[in-house]
């Protein structure tokens, strides 16, 4: 078993209020009459805790040449002993005024113990919690605070049990204790916890935790059921302090809630704890590096992770169960609900940055409806570009199988392209061409979006008026589409039982990424383009400029990648036909690379709807995509010759041989010949050995 790392406790404070007797009591169970100045660092082992966790005190010095040591001690810290003397309130008066400010400004954000030494000379007429609540008001980060006396030993062990308990089973992630007019309460990430441990508790989602399910998450979380009196107890608890915190006898979520509350108020916050563990919860209530490390996703730049039809079905009872009124599709609100147990919700940061899918429904902002069929792609796509994060989502969505069956990685690229056997479902292919090719038009049109959402730019739009706002059109940087092969679904139902076929994840690729990612593709990692299953450059079948930007970055794209990604020509803007010079050069280029001619889309035609069965088709057989450019011709002829120039070796050897074997026969039949013309027998029988000779002799 791992040993528990040790935790560091920094004890700060004015000179003489008893930091070091306070430590030296700790350590040795004695009252020091003559203490050092400042005591070396001291460990007590985790023997000596009720925690089990070893700790390493350290003593400080308030000297002004001593502030060095000071920060560095404090910065290093788990938890902070704020120590003062009870018999001089002045150095009460200096933990407000010197102290905390003094750590607010090192960014200290360790747990803070407000602890009175020498409690047995605190005046009879005062007690503590007189001269520490203006104190406590006035400093929000202390969190506790006690009296002790190291002279007569008292409460010297619990001033270090708490220490160790502010880091252990931290209050701060679960409890805003000034919340409310100091009344308290759960903080939100708790709450969002606890909601998602009841919620998979709820083994029949009636809204309750009934005897069993109780007595199971008893069972589950501290190994001991709960008898029959027990479970009334904490019921009768319950309803008496809430009575909506019980209903049908048993359990609600606002019940669940205050209970833990109640565990924290009194001071049990080990309860809480081990329940948000066994949950696989760390101390920022995320779930915890053991939890999510359970599977390895290591994999080369050309391999992809994809759902398993367990976890594409996982994800589908989940759609069904939050959309409450069965339109198939999930409303901003029903998302809300299905996410409202994870600590933020999915889909956000700079990588979904432009995210469209298809069927999502535009709204004001990123609210967003999703059919089924868009909601299954963001999930294809969060799982090919961090599994792990997937993995996360699975948890919080409240799956309890085995992780592994939900996730499985491609075979490499080349193996793939190999073998006989099904290959990947999910493909990468980058969509790239000049400024006004009309990449993003294109992508939305493939999704059935026409008009793309606007957003205010932060200055007047030329010629729009002074001062209004000017709109311009969000950037596209991934899009997400899955190509569907109707297989026992209804013709025309989008939404039917058909199996998926293929995630198509198609990536707009502007200017300024595709010089960075081909000036310099080492520079941007070896899965910049190894990652991509395809290219896709797009022109104006109108402009001869916007075809010459297509195939220069056509050419440097298939040298990046060593003529071996396989590239596909569209002509966009169709809708009149390619002008005589375009298809001219354009069929030049392609007899010039062994290419088929651009795939011709008009979006005023509808043409989009075709581009994804026609890419999966490029996709299965990408061999006949490849361009045949100049370095992979010459590829190709020193490889012929390398194979030309084998079978010749191999071919004289073969007739080397052949010659020696011939001439070998010859010499033997020659020889044959030459003895039967000499009368001599073909072997002449062996002469007898001396030894032969005796033992005949001696037989006679």
């Amino acid at each position: 078993m791992k040993p528990a790392k040790p935790v560091r406790v920094c004890v700060v404070g004015d000179s003489q209020v008893g930091k070091t007797s306070l430590i030296t009591a700790a350590a040795t169970e004695s009252f020091p009459d003559n203490p050092p100045p400042v005591l070396p660092p001291t460990r007590i082992g985790a023997d000596a805790t009720s925690e089990g966790v070893p700790l390493i005190i350290t003593d400080t010095s308030s000297r002004p040449e001593d502030k060095p040591a000071l920060e560095v001690a404090c910065l290093n810290s788990d938890v902070i002993i704020l120590a003062y003397d009870t018999g001089n309130p002045r150095t009460l008066k200096r933990i407000t005024e010197v102290w905390v400010p003094e750590l607010q400004r090192l960014g200290v954000k360790v747990p803070l113990l407000l602890v009175g030494c020498k409690s047995d000379l605190r005046p009879q007429d005062q007690n503590m919690q007189q001269v520490v609540v203006p104190v406590l008001a006035k400093c929000k980060e202390i969190e506790s605070c006690l009296d002790c006396s190291a002279k007569n030993l008292i409460f010297v062990s619990e001033v270090f049990y708490y220490a160790v308990k502010a880091v252990v089973h931290p209050v701060a992630p679960l409890f805003d204790v000034h919340a409310h007019n100091g009344a308290g309460a759960l903080r939100p990430l708790c709450i969002k916890a606890l909601m998602r441990i009841f919620s998979m508790c709820d083994a029949d989602k009636d809204g309750t935790l009934n005897d069993a399910e109780l007595n199971k998450f008893q069972v589950e979380c501290f190994s001991a059921p709960l008898q029959p009196e027990e479970l009334a107890g904490v019921k009768k608890v319950v309803s008496q302090k809430m009575p909506q915190g019980v209903s049908n006898n048993g359990l609600t979520l606002p019940g669940f809630l205050f209970l833990h509350a109640l565990f924290i108020e009194r001071g049990r916050l080990e309860t809480t704890w081990a329940v948000l563990r066994k949950f696989g919860y760390n101390n920022e209530l995320r779930l915890s590096d053991e939890a999510l490390g359970v599977i390895s996703f290591l994999r080369a730049p050309d391999q992809v992770v994809e759902l398993t039809r367990e976890g594409v079905e996982f994800l589908e009872q989940r759609f069904a169960q939050y959309d409450k009124d069965a339109d198939g599709r999930l409303s901003p609100s029903e998302q809300d609900d299905m996410f409202a147990c994870a600590p933020s919700r999915p889909w956000e940061g700079p990588e979904y940055e432009g995210l469209l899918v298809e069927g999502e429904a535009p709204g004001q902002g990123d609210d967003r409806s999703l059919t089924k069929r868009g909601f299954l792609s963001k999930w294809a796509f969060t799982t090919a570009i961090d599994p792990r994060a997937m993995l996360e989502h699975f948890l919080l969505l409240g799956f309890r199988g085995d992780p592994a069956s939900l996730f499985c990685i491609s075979r490499q690229r080349r193996a793939e392209r190999k073998s006989d056997a099904p290959g990947r479902r999910v493909f990468q292919v980058l969509v790239m061409g000049g400024e006004e090719a009309g990449k993003s038009s294109l992508l939305r049109a493939v999704l059935g979006q026409g008009q793309p959402p606007t957003r205010a730019a932060a200055g007047p739009a030329s010629g729009s008026g002074r001062g209004r706002p000017a709109t311009s059109r969000a950037p596209l940087r991934h899009c997400n589409l899955t190509a569907v092969v109707q297989t026992g679904a209804a013709s025309g139902d989008p939404e039917g039982g058909g199996e998926l076929e293929a995630t198509l994840i198609l990536r707009e690729v502007d200017d300024a990424a595709a010089e960075a990612l081909l000036s310099a593709p080492a520079a941007a990692g070896p899965s910049a383009l190894a990652a991509a299953d395809a290219a896709l450059f797009v022109f104006d079948s109108t402009d001869l400029g916007s075809l010459r930007v297509a195939m220069q970055l056509l050419h440097r794209t298939a040298a990046a990648a060593a003529d071996a990604l396989p590239c596909v020509l569209l002509a966009a803007k169709d809708d009149l036909g390619m002008s005589p010079e375009v298809e001219r050069a354009c069929a030049e280029a392609c007899a010039a690379l062994s290419m088929p001619m651009p795939i011709a889309v008009s979006l005023a035609g509808g043409d989009a709807a075709r581009i994804p069965s026609q890419l999966l088709s490029v996709l299965r057989n990408p061999d006949a995509a490849i361009p045949l450019t100049p370095s992979l011709k010459a590829a190709r002829r020193y490889n012929r010759m390398l194979r030309r120039a084998a079978l010749y070796s191999a071919g004289g050897m073969l007739g080397a041989l052949a010659l020696y074997g011939l001439i070998r026969m010859h010499r033997s039949r020659s020889s044959q010949h030459d003895d039967s013309a000499s009368g001599l027998p073909a072997r002449l029988p062996a002469v007898p050995r001396a030894s032969d000779r005796t033992i005949v002799s001696s037989s006679r």
